[in-house]
């Protein structure tokens, strides 16, 4: 039989944090082979081996459905069609980021100049960095999120914010005294984060999956408020073992 790895143990090897391989998971792009009694992911050598050339094409930049299509050989998408159509992606990323680029130059000769941004100036910048967002959110999910936020008052939002990294502080504590994942004070931690999130996400299965994507591949972002790889696998772990 061969050496089966826990989904922990192949984040270690791979550097992958366990919320991308969950995330890769989820999407089909890669499963593990074996599973416990109880449902817990097991990954073989050749999934390892499998997993070699998704991870060289990431690092190129391609985009995870591309990399899909490649890894399943689908006959009606040849290796030409989706390099062009990535081709056409990174020319869209180039312009979003000279907008982006072009607005925070001038944003910066305005602050410099002692002037004040008028309103005008502020959208064009909010909408150039919000093209960048775009990669992981389509335009109404991101609406969404801004309607969502929009219907909260500034004392909600940042009674909310302290109570997550309340949270966070003490799944962190519990981390640093060993506390094992079948703790139920840990599980009842866990289980409010993930009731946080389901709040954030409306209960989207398809927000929160591109929002795991977003925090999986641009790790220590400003959004996270105190989450870092540990905390979350641990908490991946806990809920696993739920």
């Amino acid at each position: 039989m061969n050496e089966l790895w826990k989904i922990g143990e192949v984040a270690e090897l791979t550097g992958l944090t366990i919320r991308t391989l969950r995330y890769y998971d989820q999407i089909k792009l890669f499963s593990p082979s074996e599973h416990t009694e109880s449902g817990h992911r097991l990954y073989t050598k050749e999934d390892l081996i499998r997993l070699q050339p998704i991870l060289s094409m990431k690092q190129m930049g391609m985009p995870l459905e591309d990399i899909h299509h490649l890894t399943s050989n689908k006959p009606e998408q040849t290796a030409a069609d989706v390099l062009k159509t990535q081709i056409q992606r990174v020319k869209q990323n180039i312009q979003a980021q000279q907008t982006l680029l072009k607005e925070l130059e001038g944003a910066l000769r305005i602050t410099q100049s002692n002037q004040m941004m008028t309103i005008q100036e502020l959208t064009r910048l909010m909408e150039a960095m919000k093209l960048s967002k775009e990669k992981y959110f389509t335009k109404e999910q991101l609406e969404r999120i801004r309607e969502h936020y929009d219907t909260l008052d500034s004392d909600t939002l940042s009674a909310a914010q302290q109570r997550f990294e309340n949270l966070i502080s003490r799944i962190r504590i519990e981390i640093q005294k060993s506390t094992s994942p079948n703790d139920g004070y840990v599980q009842q931690l866990a289980a409010e984060w993930n009731e946080m999130i389901n709040t954030f996400s409306k209960n989207d299965p398809a927000l929160r999956q591109q929002a795991e994507q977003f925090h999986a591949e641009n790790p220590g972002n400003n959004l996270q408020f105190g989450m870092d790889v540990e905390v979350y696998r641990f908490i991946m772990e806990v809920l696993e073992d739920s």
